[in-house]
Formats: structure tokens, C-alpha cells, sequence
């Protein structure tokens, strides 16, 4: 790993462990229509999810903001959002 440290940029990072926490918590895997994308706003993270049927082209979303310092409890805060909006549904089709 410390050959690849000079290639580590810390605010990349931060947005792909929200990215991934997310994910994770929804079992998603590259056969599940689930999208995430994380940005920065001020000091903090804005995470915004996606979770889609791909046979009738449903989706519910969810978003929220939280410390940079905490990446992977922005996800996993964003997961149930999701589920709480249908997204447990789509993920069982």
C-alpha cells in the first residue's frame, strides 16, 4: 500500500467510502440497479442514492448531508432512507 500512498487524495476517499457504505448496507452488487454519488458541500458530504427496477424503470431516491469526517455513517443513514422509500421492493424483483 505505500507504493500507492502518493495516489491516495483524501477527499476522493471520503466520497467513495459514503459511496460504498451505501451500498453495502443495501447488499448492492453489479447486478443491482443502485446508484450513488457523493459530493462535497462546504466542509461536508452531500450523498445522493438511487435504487431502480430495471424491468418497469421505477426508482426512489434520497439524499442527506453530513461531516466529512464520517463518510461511512453518511451512507449508512442514506441505505434506510431508501428502503423506508420502496427501494426494498425494487431490490427483491
Amino acid at each position: 500500500m505505500a507504493l500507492f500512498a502518493g495516489l491516495d487524495d483524501a477527499s476522493t476517499r471520503a466520497c467513495v467510502e459514503a459511496e460504498r457504505a451505501m451500498n453495502r448496507a443495501l447488499h448492492g452488487s453489479c447486478h443491482v440497479p443502485v446508484a450513488a454519488i457523493a459530493q462535497w458541500q462546504g466542509n461536508d458530504l452531500h450523498l445522493q442514492g438511487l435504487v431502480g427496477s430495471a424491468s418497469d424503470g421505477r426508482a426512489v431516491r434520497a439524499e442527506a448531508v453530513g461531516p466529512a469526517s464520517d463518510p461511512d455513517a453518511l451512507g449508512q443513514r442514506v441505505a434506510p432512507m431508501l428502503l423506508d422509500a420502496g427501494a426494498g421492493e425494487l431490490l427483491n424483483v
